[in-house]
């Protein structure tokens, strides 16, 4: 199956199971206090999310007075997002398009955005020698003195590794520990190549973006595949939920997290 494929056989149900999910709705939360930190006093700034699924981030970035691109190689995702157009009655707009990471400088041109948005790790679907081509890409498509903000897997989430170890499964707790290609099953019959980076790895490649900030997205709040249990322990989940409030002041521990938000900056040329 093709990425693309993959991706459009998860679009019908991608918002039941994660983003209306009680770890997605928290996760999502997360991610969006740290971007709107940076977002805060900037005016209304040009925005292009890449890999935007169902266009949950984009439709409230608009919300805020910004305007947003917003793109996805998975035409199933893009409709969806389209769809909830519906939903809103106060003029926002939002410019949907289909476009893989490698059309992207051909579609967009030059230093066409103050920022660029990839949320719950889209980019860890690229390899690190397509990853390094990707950031030529956006380093074009961002102006100077813009930025580039990406949450990704973190490397060693301790909640994963606990989870797996203690059902005696050493080779899944440790799957992003390790440098290779790993198959992630998405669903049944669905698998896709996930890659994971450090922050300090990911850095590297996109140089010379300068990394500004990084900070955790469910360094408390468990991984989605928790969902089950997080619903049969109400309290534990409430407790949860106020250590990740107060999380945002250990991100030296970012990439113990599940995910973890990183900001850069374009130097100016």
């Amino acid at each position: 199956m093709t990425k693309e494929a993959a991706f459009d056989a998860l679009a019908a149900e991608y918002d039941a199971v994660f983003s209306q999910s009680l770890i997605g709705v928290q996760q999502r939360g997360i991610s969006r206090k740290w971007l709107e930190a940076f977002l805060a006093g900037k005016g209304s700034l040009r925005i292009l999310e890449i890999n935007c699924g169902t266009g949950e981030d984009a439709w409230w970035l608009a919300s805020r007075g910004h305007e947003v691109t917003a793109t996805d190689q998975s035409a199933g995702m893009i409709r969806s997002a389209q769809q909830k157009a519906a939903a809103f009655h106060d003029g926002r707009e939002v410019n949907f398009k289909v476009c893989a990471f490698e059309e992207l400088s051909t579609v967009f041109g030059h230093g066409s955005f103050d920022l660029i948005f990839s949320n719950f790790s889209g980019l860890n679907c690229v390899s690190p020698a397509d990853l390094s081509e990707l950031g030529g890409q956006l380093r074009d498509l961002v102006a100077d003195n813009g930025h580039l903000a990406a949450v990704l897997f973190g490397k060693y989430s301790w909640w994963e590794t606990a989870y797996f170890l203690e059902k005696a499964d050493c080779r899944e707790a440790f799957r992003r520990w390790g440098h290779k290609e790993v198959r992630v099953r998405l669903r049944e019959g669905v698998y896709q190549p996930v890659y994971y980076y450090s922050a300090r790895q990911f850095a590297r490649i996109l140089h010379p973006f300068r990394l500004l900030a990084k900070r955790p997205v469910g360094l408390f709040i468990p991984p989605s595949y928790m969902e089950g249990l997080m619903r049969r322990s109400p309290r534990l989940f409430r407790l949860l939920i106020r250590l990740e409030k107060m999380s945002g002041r250990l991100s030296r521990f970012s990439q113990l997290a599940d995910h973890i938000y990183i900001l850069f900056k374009k130097k100016a040329t």
